[in-house]
This record gives C-alpha cells, sequence and structure tokens, in this order.
C-alpha cells in the first residue's frame, strides 16, 4: 500500500478544485481535519465528514446545498481520498456508515490503525496545503 506524494497530491487536488468557486466557505473547516483526527480520533472524524444531511457518503457538493455542506466539502474530500488510497487493502469504503466504520476500524489490528490516522493527517496537511494554494491564485485573480 505505498502511497507516492505525487498521487496524494493529484488526487486532493482533482477533488478540490471542483469547490475552488466557493473556497470561502469551507476553507476554514479545512484547516481544523488533522487538529481534529489528532484530538478526537478517527471514528469521531468519520461521523463528522459524512453530513447528516447527505446520502450514500458522497463529497458534500461545494457549489450548492446548505451551509452546513459546503463547510465540510474539504473533510468528504479527505475520507474520499483515504479510501481510495486503502480501501481495497483494509476493506475501508467512503459510502460507509459511522457504525459499519466504527465496526471495521475495531477489527484492524493496533499497526492498520496507527497507519489509517497517519495518513489521514497527512491527507489532511495536503489539503491544507492545497487549500491555501487555490486562496492565493483566487486572491490574485480578485485583485487584477
Amino acid at each position: 500500500m505505498p502511497v507516492s506524494s505525487y498521487e496524494l497530491d493529484r488526487e486532493v487536488f482533482q477533488l478540490l478544485k471542483t469547490g475552488v468557486e466557493k473556497l470561502k466557505d469551507w476553507q476554514g473547516a479545512a484547516s481544523g481535519i488533522a487538529d481534529y483526527v489528532s484530538s478526537w480520533g478517527m471514528e469521531r472524524f468519520w461521523a463528522m465528514s459524512r453530513s447528516p444531511v447527505l446520502k450514500d457518503g458522497i463529497i458534500p457538493d461545494a457549489e450548492a446545498g446548505s451551509d452546513e455542506q459546503r463547510r465540510y466539502f474539504a473533510w468528504g474530500v479527505a475520507r474520499v481520498v483515504l479510501c481510495k488510497i486503502v480501501g481495497n487493502d483494509l476493506k475501508i469504503e467512503p459510502e460507509m456508515t459511522t457504525a459499519d466504520f466504527q465496526d471495521r476500524f475495531r477489527n484492524l489490528n493496533f499497526n492498520q490503525q496507527v497507519l489509517l490516522t497517519d495518513l489521514l493527517i497527512e491527507i489532511a496537511d495536503t489539503i491544507q496545503f492545497w487549500t491555501m494554494r487555490l486562496k492565493d491564485v483566487q486572491d490574485r485573480n480578485d485583485s487584477v
């Protein structure tokens, strides 16, 4: 399950750029993903990344929907990218309910749990990096 940083950057960037028009609605919440995971853990992250308003574990639409849906756009991106990377190996899918994820996570061995958590924190850092780059471009275009 090796992951190159290029692959991670590409996955994150492709998903984030779909929400660039509403960047101001979700960028603040995007910056807190890593801190949330390290403070509250994977299971609570999973619950927060799956808005109760959304069905089937889809990424919230950053362009439409409620303020809550747009706010957690980047959290959905993190969950989907995590599943793209480890889904086949660890049998974790983005549409899993919180209860299903909790059952699956608890059945992973300690090393797999740590790997998943570390990978999510790396994904969160990558999201924060690309969010700031997208914001820089948007600010530059607004000032021209």
